[in-house]
């Protein structure tokens, strides 16, 4: 019985590897394009899998927001979003840093713990947020 299970589970696996191919060989690179040629390239992407998986809704959803994102993409306008992003996300490490040295002076050590790991996410926010800008 144990071998039919791990059979199945093989099998399933190749099924699903097989099946995230076409997806990855669909999709191009835009690690060149910047703004709104880039943002262009991601859904594009994201529509090609989405066909790639017989997935009609997400592959309709997708064309609607790309179209949208055709329309009214500017880079002027995307990079100032994304900055104002970038400064919503230093703000929230300020405040994490702040709430940190706040539970240190009380000494409790799970207060501590949780506001240290409050502070490493909203670091992780910021970082992707940077990423983001220079994207």
């Amino acid at each position: 019985m144990p071998s039919l299970l791990k059979s199945l589970a093989l099998t399933a696996a190749a099924a699903a590897a097989f099946v995230a191919i076409p997806a990855q060989a669909a999709a191009s690179d835009c690690s060149a394009q910047r703004g709104c040629a880039a943002k262009f390239c991601a859904i594009e992407n994201d529509i090609a899998a989405a066909k790639a998986q017989n997935n009609t809704r997400r592959e309709a959803g997708l064309r609607k927001a790309l179209a949208e994102a055709r329309a009214n993409c500017t880079d002027s306008r995307l990079q100032s979003q994304r900055e104002a992003d970038v400064r919503e996300k230093q703000n929230k490490v300020a405040e994490r840093e702040s709430e940190l040295k706040q539970a240190r002076t009380k000494g409790k050590q799970d207060k501590i713990d949780k506001a240290q790991r409050k502070l490493d996410e909203a670091q992780a926010e910021y970082n992707a947020a940077l990423v983001e800008l220079n994207r």
